[in-house]
């Protein structure tokens, strides 16, 4: 019986390597789509991966509403990028901005002297407590869609 076990297994072991010397001119490993197709097929259906970051700073006060929405790791280097915040007073958008490498800043705030300096005007009422985050930061691309996205508790002064 073992030596029949034996002659079994020498079977398949000698059918395998057959098989595999048969294939030995293709390629063995498995590939998908390129990059490239894979992100021209996610966009074609909607879907853009969230590949940069955000860090969300933000202070309410009794008489002021400020945020900055700092986005990092962006693509394209050197796109063009705008920052969206909402918060319980709403939600505003910023004007366009091209990034420096793959970064890119963005500030919101109700106060006249940094809106001079190109601050997004919000309303001071814009930031209130509320349940979840109390405010959400997003970086959206050239055609408008989420690449980044963070939610934070702001300080209260």
């Amino acid at each position: 019986m073992k030596k029949l076990h034996s002659m079994v297994g020498g079977s398949m072991l000698a059918g395998t390597v057959g098989v595999l010397a048969a294939c030995a001119g293709e390629s063995s490993t498995v590939s998908g789509p390129s990059e490239a197709t894979a992100q021209a097929t996610a966009q074609a259906i909607g879907v853009v991966p969230l590949a940069g970051s955000v860090r969300l700073r933000c202070e309410r006060r009794s008489n002021r509403s400020k945020i900055s929405v700092d986005g990092r790791n962006l693509s394209p280097r050197g796109g063009i990028f705008r920052a969206r915040v909402r918060a319980a007073g709403g939600t505003a958008t910023s004007g366009t901005r091209r990034a420096v490498g793959d970064e890119v800043e963005f500030d919101f705030d109700s106060n006249r002297n940094d809106i001079r300096e190109g601050a997004t005007r919000i309303p001071a009422s814009f930031i209130a407590a509320r349940s979840g985050p109390d405010v959400v930061g997003e970086i959206l691309n050239a055609q408008g869609q989420v690449v980044a996205s963070q939610g934070a508790d702001c300080e209260s002064r």
